[in-house]
């Protein structure tokens, strides 16, 4: 939990700074323009409306899977799609190479003045490969993800807070022409974020994040899963750039 408070504190220390900085400049513009670009707040799109960012996520895994506590960046790009009735189609790349996960689903938004609130659930497709000694490891699955949002604007600052469970349909390992292991219906766990979002250039917002993680299965370590009933906390900072 060492990491869990140091990162809630990183977190505060920088949303106090940009808000001050904020207060300090005078030139507020309305709560319309702060949600108008941003991608993780539940913001209710016009349809066929479209919002896509880049991002890295700095993820420290469990020593228990990894035998060395490090930290790795994940690369995502993520895409947001308008439709009628406050619906989205939200999507997502992560991949470090050797672990990819592309989820995909749909997502129902409200919003009423400074306050926005969403539901959804996404669908992703795993894959690994990692080829050591001459062995050809591959991982093939699919998780689940339903998901709850709710956000709300402090003058040019969009502040979210989202939470979501996930759950592996299928996990299919193999070596070679081998299967090894396989997994399925298996309850990870849940993951709590916060994220902060202001307009940093022109019409591209920054996104910064602390997401805490407490599952028994992350798809960047699927050469170490295992079935033990355990939750392992895995923090995350994210920071991401509206394209």
């Amino acid at each position: 939990m060492v990491h869990f408070s140091l990162g809630v504190r990183y977190f505060c220390y920088i949303t106090f700074l940009a808000i001050c900085l904020d207060l300090k400049a005078g030139d507020i513009p309305s709560s319309k323009d702060a949600k108008s670009q941003t991608i993780m707040l539940p913001y209710v799109l016009k349809p066929w409306e479209t919002r896509t960012s880049v991002s890295l996520s700095f993820t420290r895994l469990p020593v228990d899977w990894v035998e060395t506590s490090v930290q790795v960046p994940i690369v995502q790009v993520r895409n947001k799609l308008g439709f009628p009735a406050g619906f989205t189609l939200e999507s997502s790349l992560q991949t470090i190479l050797v672990s990819n996960q592309l989820r995909s689903g749909p997502h129902w938004n409200f919003e009423k003045g400074w306050f926005s609130f969403g539901v959804g659930f996404d669908a992703a497709i795993l894959y690994g490969k990692m080829s050591i000694s001459g062995f050809d490891n591959r991982a093939y699955g699919w998780c689940t993800y339903p998901s709850i949002s709710i956000g709300f604007t402090i003058n040019d600052i969009a502040f979210t807070l989202s939470g979501e469970y996930s759950i592996l349909q299928s996990l299919k390992m193999t070596s070679g022409d081998v299967e090894i292991s396989e997994s399925k219906n298996f309850k990870s766990g849940q993951t709590l974020s916060l994220f902060m979002e202001q307009k940093f250039w022109k019409q591209h917002v920054l996104t910064l994040g602390f997401i805490n993680n407490f599952q028994k299965f992350y798809f960047l370590t699927w050469p170490a899963f295992s079935t033990f009933n355990r939750r392992y906390y895995i923090p995350q900072f994210y920071i991401g750039l509206v394209l």
